[in-house]
């Protein structure tokens, strides 16, 4: 019988040091939350060695910091590194990292980097490299996401499914994005054509145009066979298919092509098309429709429209016109 009630002692006791243990670790983790973080690079600063495992409210670091969670603001010099999660504004002069969420707005002079999900606003001079992002992605260079909101790269955007808009300087590259804006677009739901056209001036090109449900990017080279002053051609733009119904649909264009001989003569034309298309097998579309186009050159330089404008502006140094145009091709689906 003592010895029944000696065990019983024994198990009380030690359950007893288990929660005092338990209740101590919870107040340990309390008192690591720490109002302001301010230090060079670890460990020299107010946090020292346990900066790792530290939460902060607000941290400022020269060179480099370091910390399991951030839940307002972090500015450093070169790097800021969250290891758990991130809330708030982190700030850094080269490089953010966070090792799970954050939520909020991270600003980097080269590179954010959040493993897991990020909430807000990524902005960053080279990459943004996300899991997943719900937000708006900015970048120099390049966005790499999984599913995401909306990115904004000066040359590339990589991502999963992409809710709002995607923007690059040359490519977007996605499962599925309606609304694409670059000149390559590679969207694995979307559609990517090659077609031969011919406008009213002569001017015959190839031109790809590849993009999403809603939007496309237009990227077109090729020749003007009547006039040698503006014989090469190059033609960029935008479009979006506006009505789809059966094998006909509707699309519109906003294109810059640039008329030139290399040499002296440069005549550079903005047009908004109109077109209807008509699918004559599954892969091949005939299209066709009229242009509202403005011509702009330098004054001393040949009209190659022989003054058939809707208005026109002569001035000192350029010429300006406005002219109905048409355009007619034919595109194959790659």
């Amino acid at each position: 019988m003592e010895n029944r009630n000696t065990r019983r002692a024994f198990h009380a006791m030690i359950c007893t040091l288990l929660t005092l243990s338990c209740t101590a670790g919870l107040l340990a983790q309390e008192r690591h939350v720490n109002p302001a973080h301010i230090g060079i690079v670890y460990p020299l600063s107010t946090n020292g060695k346990t900066a790792p495992t530290d939460t902060n409210n607000f941290s400022l670091h020269l060179i480099a910091g370091i910390s399991q969670q951030e839940n307002a603001f972090l500015v450093a010099g070169l790097s800021g590194i969250v290891r758990g999660n991130a809330y708030g504004t982190m700030i850094s002069g080269v490089f953010n990292h966070v090792g799970n969420d954050a939520e909020g707005i991270q600003v980097a002079g080269i590179l954010n980097h959040i493993k897991h999900h990020a909430k807000g606003v990524q902005i960053a001079g080279l990459a943004n490299i996300t899991g997943e992002a719900n937000g708006l992605q900015v970048a120099g260079l390049m966005n790499r996401s999984g599913d995401v909101t909306t990115q904004v790269a000066g040359l590339i955007n990589i991502a999963k499914k992409v809710k709002g808009v995607q923007i690059a300087g040359l490519i977007n590259i996605a499962e599925e994005s309606k609304y694409p804006i670059g000149i390559l677009n590679i969207i694995k739901e979307g559609e990517m054509q090659i077609g031969l056209t011919v406008d009213e001036g002569g001017s015959t090109l190839v031109a790809l145009r590849s993009g999403g449900k809603v939007l496309y990017g237009i990227l077109g080279i090729g020749y003007n066979f009547k006039d040698d002053e503006a014989r090469y051609v190059l033609e960029g733009g935008i479009g979006a298919h506006l009505i789809a119904v059966k094998a006909f649909r509707v699309n519109v264009e906003l294109v810059s092509i640039s008329m030139t001989d290399f040499d002296d003569h440069t005549y550079n034309k903005h047009s908004f098309r109109s077109l209807a298309g008509y699918r004559i097998t599954p892969r091949v579309e005939l299209f066709a429709g009229p242009t509202f186009n403005h011509l702009l050159f330098d004054a001393d330089q040949r009209d190659i429209r022989n003054d058939r404008y809707i208005w026109k502006r002569e001035g000192k140094e350029h010429f300006n016109g406005l002219f109905i145009g048409g355009i007619a091709g034919v595109q194959i689906s790659l």
